[in-house]
């Protein structure tokens, strides 16, 4: 039962480029920290809103001093403790309240399923901005794009099409780039290795 943790994740990571966190300013770093609360709220609000809401919103106050200290501090290595700070707060967190999810609408396979989609489309870009190639901008919209197919696909038990997704993603980069780049291979690679790994958990 990973729903606070799924909360976390998706409000530093879903729909969010975490690499531009740290450079948030004034209303903006605001906006974040408002979908930061919407985002854990809406995994947990049906359990822990109504059975712990001061555990809730002390997970909550702590997100959002995370978020905070990610604008005010300049050095990376600081910047990534504070990422991993908070996914451990966030792992902590999660396993003391555990067993109130049991009772949630959001069953346990699905909290899964929308994890794996976050973790499959979001961690190797983080990967590929910070560590390697290690360029803050990179562009890794085309490579999301097709993992989450890949994922998708290959849970419905639907490999053809799975590996027919990132075919197509590897035609599309040579069309539009035109350039063949090693870093090409990670992300179809990625995919299939976690998405293997993760259906394994899930089923």
């Amino acid at each position: 039962m990973l729903h606070l943790f799924l909360g976390h994740y998706v409000a530093d990571h879903g729909f969010t480029n975490n690499s531009k966190i740290r450079h948030l300013k004034g209303w903006k770093i605001i906006e974040h920290m408002i979908w930061s609360i919407f985002a854990i709220l809406a995994f947990t609000f049906d359990t822990l809103l109504y059975e712990l809401p001061v555990i809730l919103f002390s997970f909550i106050a702590i997100h959002l001093v995370l978020d905070y200290l990610r604008i005010k501090v300049s050095k990376k290595f600081h910047y990534h403790l504070i990422e991993l700070s908070g996914i451990l707060i966030a792992l902590i967190f999660n396993y003391f309240v555990a067993d109130y999810f049991k009772t949630s609408y959001l069953s346990k396979e699905f909290v899964l399923y929308i994890l794996g989609m976050a973790l499959v489309t979001t961690l190797l870009s983080y990967i590929f901005r910070n560590f390697y190639p290690g360029i803050e901008d990179f562009e890794d919209l085309e490579g999301i794009s097709e993992r989450l197919a890949f994922f998708v696909f290959f849970l419905a038990n639907k490999p053809v099409f799975a590996f027919i997704s990132l075919a197509l993603g590897f035609l599309y980069r040579i069309w539009k780039i035109r350039k063949f780049d090693h870093v090409w291979w990670i992300s179809p690679l990625y995919a299939v290795i976690f998405t293997i790994l993760w259906k394994g958990l899930i089923f």
